[in-house]
């Protein structure tokens, strides 16, 4: 696994493709960012490869475990410390049985509806020092001019959902590379 230079949390996700369908969940109530939708996915544990987290947290969020893997998708590094490995995996529905503790409900969005968002959004990131920084270390001081930066935010909507963020950016690439591959 590539790791980056810094201090990061690194996970990896699942996107269940289905007859030119991705499958989506929606986040249980009672775990993090609750009732957003995302991908399955999670953590990548100790001496594990992206790849096996990735299939590891797809079996246990949907039970579906038969997979093809289509492609890797690019590695996300996001602007709060994550490293997002996505890799896009071919999937029969027959083994779908969902883990309630951690998803509400699955949806299917056909891979068309990604080709143009609903909207954008923009973040804007900018660093700010703690009090105990040692400002007194670096030129300028407290007047230091800190680099800024604005991150792009996309949203998709399909029927009631709204699927936007890290999972609006991950489905959307995984939609150019299918169509570049002819998919």
């Amino acid at each position: 696994m590539k790791r980056f230079l810094g201090e990061f949390n690194y996970y990896a996700v699942c996107v269940p493709v289905y007859e030119r369908k991705i499958l989506f969940e929606v986040r249980s109530e009672n775990i993090p960012q609750p009732l957003e939708v995302s991908f399955p996915g999670g953590r990548i544990e100790e001496n594990e490869q992206p790849y096996e987290a990735a299939l590891r947290e797809l079996k246990e969020e949907t039970g579906l475990q038969t997979v093809k893997l289509l492609f890797e998708v690019e590695p996300l590094i996001t602007p709060f410390n994550s490293v997002v490995y996505p890799f896009a995996v071919s999937v029969d529905l027959y083994e779908l049985c969902i883990n309630k503790s951690e998803v509400k409900e699955t949806f299917l969005v056909p891979l068309e509806h990604f080709e143009k968002p609903y909207s954008i959004g923009y973040v804007d990131v900018e660093l700010k020092p703690r009090e105990d920084f040692p400002y007194h270390l670096i030129p300028f001081g407290k007047e230091y001019n800190w680099k800024r930066g604005v991150y792009k935010v996309i949203f998709y909507k399909y029927e009631n959902y709204i699927i936007w963020g890290l999972t609006a950016r991950i489905a959307q690439r995984v939609y150019e590379l299918m169509k570049e591959q002819g998919g």
